[in-house]
């Protein structure tokens, strides 16, 4: 099975990785550019000279005898040997092996060369002359003891390191402003905080962080009308729902368990319109502060009723909404008294970086499988009344304060709600 070759999932690494490949592809192309407009052309200027002067000890050594040659040769200071030597073929020493190459099918009598292993482990350069008796001939040039081998190469990995760092510089540039820019996201759409221009951002973040700005007024001046669409919706049906309660007191001769019906049915009406405002209005402009989780969690149990253990630390700091939050404990509250059973308990307890509120109950629970689909809007048990949407107010409120919600059943019998809430604040 073939795998694909792993992108950076960053802008910054994907900038580096292709600042790293043209690096490479420059590196592969200079080097080509010097194998053909220096190595190859000084390679074949040397092997001329080198056949030239294979030439003339050739015919010398036709006009005297060869070991009076070969002695003029070694009183010259070169070295000469009868048996081949092993061709090593160094990697690094690419103008060695270029001339190496040369001799070869469009030589009418190609000489025989080779590249070995010299003094010191430099490659040396052979010649074969055409004498009655094998000669060879080693042609090298004596390094200095002071000379840097690897100067060159030294040099051009710090250029290729200088160049690197200094484009991964101007990288970090262009990828600072838009990290900046996805921190601040969520306070420019909303609104909070000053409108301050990014630093060393380029015009295109400036444009982006512009669009979401002018987004953000858009989608607030969208949420206010419906605030206040919601707002004389709430006002014009309740007081219809007051005439009728009213209306329904006054009526002679109604059945006592009618008339308690229809109070029933108008205060289920009045609860079902509350949450659907509740959850349309999300409290998203509501301001945070810095609270106490443990009062308002007394609040909510103060205003919902029932007989309920508590287990409260002395205080439990956060920053957060404090009317989403006492509307999210409401409903957890609200929802294990009309779905659960005594006895009821509320725990606030630390867990890592944020607070957890659980509210248990010894009800029948949910069955397995049905945690999900709980949290979904409308979701309800018909039979027990209610809107549907407790359980998701509850869940987008967890999500606005970096939190979740979790259903989980309790044993051995009942459901233990947890609203987790991540404290930005002992």
């Amino acid at each position: 099975m073939r795998t694909r070759a792993r992108v950076p999932s960053t802008v910054f690494g994907q900038l580096v990785a292709v600042i790293s490949l043209c690096l490479l592809g420059a590196f592969v192309l200079t080097f080509l550019l010097v194998r053909e407009l220096w190595i190859r052309p000084a390679a074949e200027q040397s092997y001329r000279v080198m056949d030239g002067f294979a030439r003339t000890v050739e015919t010398l050594a036709r006009k005297e005898p060869l070991e009076a040659t070969m002695a003029r040769l070694e009183d010259a200071g070169l070295r000469l040997r009868d048996a081949p030597p092993a061709d090593s073929r160094p990697r690094l020493a690419p103008y060695l092996r270029e001339l190496a190459s040369l001799p070869g099918a469009d030589d009418a009598s190609p000489r025989e060369m080779r590249v070995a292993d010299g003094p010191g482990g430099r490659p040396v350069l052979w010649l074969r002359l055409r004498t009655p008796s094998p000669v060879w001939i080693s042609f090298a040039r004596e390094r200095a003891e002071d000379e840097v081998r690897w100067l060159p190469i030294l040099i051009l990995l710090g250029c290729a390191l200088a160049v690197l760092a200094a484009a991964g510089c101007f990288a970090r540039r262009l990828v600072v402003p838009l990290r900046d820019l996805a921190l601040r996201a969520p306070a420019i759409v909303r609104g909070e905080g000053p409108r301050q221009p990014l630093p060393a951002a380029s015009r295109e973040v400036s444009e982006l962080a512009q669009a979401l700005a002018e987004a953000g007024d858009g989608l607030r001046t969208m949420m206010e009308e419906r605030n206040l669409m919601l707002a004389g919706i709430s006002h014009d049906l309740r007081t219809p729902m007051m005439r009728l309660q009213y209306a329904v007191e006054l009526l002679p001769d109604t059945d006592p368990d009618l008339r308690a019906g229809v109070h029933r049915d108008i205060e289920e009406m009045d609860g079902i319109l509350r949450q659907f405002i509740a959850y349309a209005r999300d409290g998203r402009d509501e301001t945070t502060c810095v609270l106490d989780l443990v009062a308002i969690c007394r609040q909510a149990v103060a205003a919902t009723g029932g007989d309920w253990e508590l287990a409260l630390p002395d205080q439990a700091w956060l920053r957060g909404r404090p009317m989403a939050l006492l509307r999210a404990l409401e409903n957890l509250i609200t929802n294990a008294l009309r779905h659960g059973a005594a006895p009821y308990r509320l725990r606030v307890r630390r867990e890592g970086d944020a607070w957890c509120v659980e509210v248990i109950d010894h009800g029948p629970g949910l069955p397995d499988g049905r945690s999900r689909e709980a949290r979904k809007p409308f979701v309800h048990d018909a039979a027990r009344g209610g809107s549907g949407l407790g359980l998701a107010i509850v869940e987008r409120i967890a999500v606005q304060h970096a939190g979740d919600l979790q259903l989980m059943p309790h044993a051995p019998r009942g459901l233990r709600a947890t609203l987790r809430l991540k404290s930005n604040q002992e």
